[in-house]
């Protein structure tokens, strides 16, 4: 593994409920509750799960590039080739992580009662269609002091 990918798996891992497995064609995989939310490869890319309408989006604006194999999956790519990228890479993997929590605590389970997606979508600052995504998508679930 690079420098730059050992950085994100170490700050990944900090996250609550956030484990790592292997991943089946090398690298690690970042699980939260039993759901991938992403990967890195050795080689540098960042692949992480949303959905399609999340994925035309990142596409679109620039954030990342449609998936290096199935790029009309849900998945998106993100290439690491040093120090610079990593930000990139870690605001892509903290929106899946808020879409997984969000996703989680709208059906009951909160991981982390006192993570606030709110907060955590306002500091991701994403473009706006992204944004509204989001926000239309999990609603109440965005609010922690709804499920306190």
């Amino acid at each position: 593994m690079t420098a730059a990918i050992d950085r994100i798996v170490s700050r990944v891992l900090r996250w609550p409920g956030v484990e790592t497995e292997p991943h089946r064609f090398g690298g690690t995989e970042f699980v939260v509750a039993g759901k991938e939310i992403g990967h890195v490869h050795d080689t540098g890319l960042v692949d992480l799960a949303i959905t399609k309408r999340a994925r035309d989006i990142i596409i679109t604006d620039g954030l990342a590039d449609a998936h290096h194999i199935l790029p009309n999956s849900a998945w998106v790519s993100y290439r690491v080739r040093g120090e610079r990228d990593i930000t990139g890479a870690m605001r892509l993997l903290r929106l899946a992580y808020l879409w997984r929590l969000s996703a989680l605590r709208r059906r009951g389970l909160d991981l982390d009662p006192t993570f606030d997606a709110d907060r955590e979508l306002r500091r991701l600052d994403l473009p706006a269609e992204l944004d509204t995504l989001v926000r239309d998508t999990f609603g109440d679930a965005l609010n922690r002091q709804a499920y306190a």
